[in-house]
This record gives C-alpha cells, sequence and structure tokens, in this order.
C-alpha cells in the first residue's frame, strides 16, 4: 500500500470512531419465542407488586432478551402456570440460579414464563 491508501484508511477509521458507525462487536439479543417450549436460565426472585398484585416469583435471566409481546428488552420474567402468576412457583430455589424449561405467553400484564 502507497502513502496516500494508508492515510486514507487511518482517516477513515478516525471518522468511523469519532462519529460512533462502528458497527458494533457485541451480538444482538434473542427474541424468546412465543410458541413452543424452550429452556431458559436465570435468577429465582421473589416479586415486588412490580408486574402483578402480592407475591409471586420472577426469573432474573442470564442475559437480556427481547420479548415477543412488546419488543422491548427484557431481564426479568413473571412466573406463572397457564397464564396465571404462580404465587409459589419455584419459592423453595429463591435466590439460586437454575434452569427452567416452559413456554413465554402474553397475558395483559405483559410477558409470563
Amino acid at each position: 500500500m502507497n502513502a496516500r491508501q494508508v492515510l486514507l484508511a487511518a482517516a477513515a477509521a478516525i471518522t468511523m470512531f469519532w462519529t460512533g458507525d462502528v458497527p458494533s462487536t457485541s451480538s444482538p439479543l434473542r427474541t424468546l419465542p412465543l410458541q413452543g417450549d424452550i429452556w431458559i436460565t436465570g435468577t429465582i426472585q421473589r416479586g415486588s407488586g412490580r408486574y402483578a398484585p402480592g407475591d409471586y416469583t420472577t426469573i432474573l435471566l442470564d442475559r437480556p432478551a427481547t420479548s415477543p409481546c412488546s419488543d422491548k428488552v427484557v431481564t426479568d420474567i413473571l412466573l406463572g402456570v397457564s397464564g396465571t402468576p404462580g404465587a409459589t412457583l419455584l419459592l423453595p430455589h429463591l435466590d439460586q440460579r437454575v434452569v427452567v424449561r416452559g413456554r413465554v405467553t402474553c397475558p395483559s400484564s405483559g410477558i409470563q414464563f
């Protein structure tokens, strides 16, 4: 490469870095599927009235994902049985990292697993 090509390549790299046009090196978030059983990993937590009234459990995901219900990033998901929050679902495993199998649903309150 001649000196002019090296300068142009360096100028382009600096411009991309300066303007923020550098392609992201992190992988895009996966969207959780709506149909079919899936496996997810995370930590079981006790709900605090944020997603439903009363006592319930959520799973804090190991990795954020995109909700199929709202196309927003989710970090924790309400746990339930057949569309209703399960108050004691996985409560014996509170604050433990688990791998669970289930199905994502979209009740009116948001995403549920």
